[in-house]
C-alpha cells in the first residue's frame, strides 16, 4: 500500500501539516492502545515500536523539507519510546504526562519552515518522496467551452449581457495555477519562525517550561513510587478481617435477595446484577463472622473494603460488603457505577478489594459473550 509506504519511507519530504498529523497520532495512538491492552504489556510495547519508527520516519522527512541537521531525525521518536517504556513500566495513568517531551520536541521542528521551493508543488497530502501517491491526489476540474456562441440582442441592456457572458467564460477557462500566484510560504516573516525566535531569546521563559517538565516528571515519579510502597497487602487484611467487629443484626439482605445473572469469572470470582441492574462481586474466602463487613452509608468496617481499587484508572466504593455462611463474600455497588466498573473490569489488569486481589486476564471476551454483561462494555465510560 503506498499509504503505508510513504509513512516508513526515509528519502522523502513531510510538510508541517504531515508531520503534526503524524506526531498526534503517534502519540495519541499510544495513549489509547496502552489502556486498551493494559493487560497484554507485549502488544502494548510492539505497538510503542512501530509508532516510534513512523514518527522517526517522519521527523527524518521533515528535516529534509526544512534542511536541517539530521541528528535531530531521532529525538521525537526517542523521547516517545522513552517515555513510552516508563509509562508501561510504572502502570499508573498520571506516567502519560511524561509524553509532554516528545510533544515539545515535535512542536519545536514544526517552527522550522518549508524550504524545498522547488518541490513544493507537487506535495500529496503533505509528501514529497518516492512512493506514488498519485491516486490520492484529487484532480481539478476545468470547464472549456471554446466555440460558445453569444446571440446578438437589440435590447438595451444588451452590451451589459454580452460583457457579462464574456467574463464567465474567462473565468471558467481559468485553472487553478492560473488564478493565484500567492504563496503562503513566501511570506517573509514565517509565525513558526517568530515563535521559535521567541523563545530562544527568552531565558525566563526556557527556565519556566525546565521547570514544569522538572516538576511533571517529579510528580509522576513520587506518585509511583508511594503506589509502590502501599499495595494492598494480603497478610495485614487478613488479621484485620479478623478483628472487624460486624454487626450481623443489621444486615441489608434486601441487595442480594434479588441477584441475578450469575457470571463465573476467571480468577475465581464472580458477577451478579440487583434487580436495580447494580453489580455484586462475590468471591469465597476467609472464614469470618457473617453479616456487614463494610457499609458506604455509615463508613463503618473493613477500610480495606471502602473502595475496589485497579491497577489503572480510578477505584469504586461498594455500597455494602456482605458475609454469608462465613466465607462467601458479597461486594455490592451502586446502578450509577455499572458501566464504568463492568469496563473497568473487561480493560484492566487487575484489582484489589478487601485486601484479596484478582487477576482480571481473559475478562473481556467472557464479559462480551454475556447478553446482559455486554451491552456496558458499548457505553461511554
Amino acid at each position: 500500500m503506498p499509504f503505508l509506504q510513504a509513512a516508513f519511507c526515509l528519502k522523502g519530504f513531510d510538510d508541517r501539516s504531515r508531520f503534526f498529523t503524524t506526531s498526534i497520532i503517534a502519540i495519541l495512538g499510544f495513549i489509547f492502545c496502552s489502556a486498551i491492552f493494559s493487560s497484554y504489556i507485549v502488544v502494548s510495547f510492539t505497538i510503542l515500536l512501530i509508532l516510534t519508527a513512523v514518527l522517526t520516519c517522519s521527523a527524518k522527512r521533515r528535516l529534509h523539507d526544512a534542511k536541517l541537521n539530521k541528528n535531530w531525525q531521532l529525538v521525537p521518536g526517542g523521547l516517545l519510546l522513552l517515555t513510552g517504556v516508563l509509562s508501561l513500566l510504572l502502570e499508573n495513568s498520571s506516567s502519560y504526562y511524561l509524553l509532554i517531551l516528545p510533544v515539545l520536541s515535535a512542536a519545536l521542528l514544526l517552527t522550522y519552515p518549508s524550504k524545498g521551493t522547488k518541490e513544493k508543488n507537487n506535495y500529496i497530502l503533505g509528501y514529497y518522496g518516492p512512493v506514488d501517491l498519485s491516486r490520492y491526489k484529487q484532480k481539478t476540474v476545468v470547464m472549456k467551452t471554446h466555440n460558445q456562441r453569444i446571440e446578438p440582442t437589440l435590447a438595451a441592456n444588451g452590451a451589459s449581457e454580452q460583457l457579462y457572458a464574456y467574463d464567465t467564460i474567462a473565468e471558467q477557462n481559468i485553472t487553478p495555477n492560473e488564478q493565484s500566484d500567492y504563496d503562503p510560504e513566501s511570506k517573509h516573516t514565517d509565525i513558526g519562525e517568530l515563535i521559535r525566535i521567541t523563545f530562544l531569546g527568552n531565558r525566563k521563559l526556557q527556565l519556566g517550561i525546565i521547570a514544569i517538565v522538572s516538576l511533571i516528571f517529579i510528580a509522576v515519579l513520587v506518585n509511583s513510587a508511594i503506589n509502590a510502597i502501599n499495595p494492598p497487602q494480603e497478610n495485614t487484611n487478613s488479621v484485620e478481617l479478623g478483628e472487624t467487629k460486624v454487626s450481623p443484626n443489621n444486615v441489608p439482605v434486601n441487595i442480594l435477595a434479588n441477584k441475578n445473572h450469575l457470571l463465573a469469572m476467571p480468577d475465581n470470582f464472580n458477577l451478579y446484577l440487583s434487580e436495580y441492574q447494580g453489580v455484586i462481586i462475590h468471591w469465597q474466602a476467609d472464614q469470618v463472622a457473617n453479616g456487614e463487613l463494610w457499609s458506604q452509608l455509615s463508613i463503618n468496617g473493613d477500610k480495606s473494603c471502602q473502595s475496589i481499587k485497579f491497577n489503572k484508572g480510578s477505584s469504586i466504593r461498594p455500597l455494602t460488603v456482605l458475609v454469608e455462611n462465613g466465607s462467601e463474600y458479597f461486594a455490592s455497588f451502586s446502578p450509577l457505577d455499572s458501566g464504568e466498573l463492568i469496563q473497568a473490569l473487561a480493560f484492566r489488569g487487575k484489582f484489589s478489594l478487601c485486601g484479596y486481589s484478582f487477576s482480571l486476564k481473559g475478562s473481556q471476551a467472557v464479559l462480551g459473550k454475556h447478553n446482559q454483561y455486554a451491552p456496558f462494555l458499548e457505553q461511554d465510560a
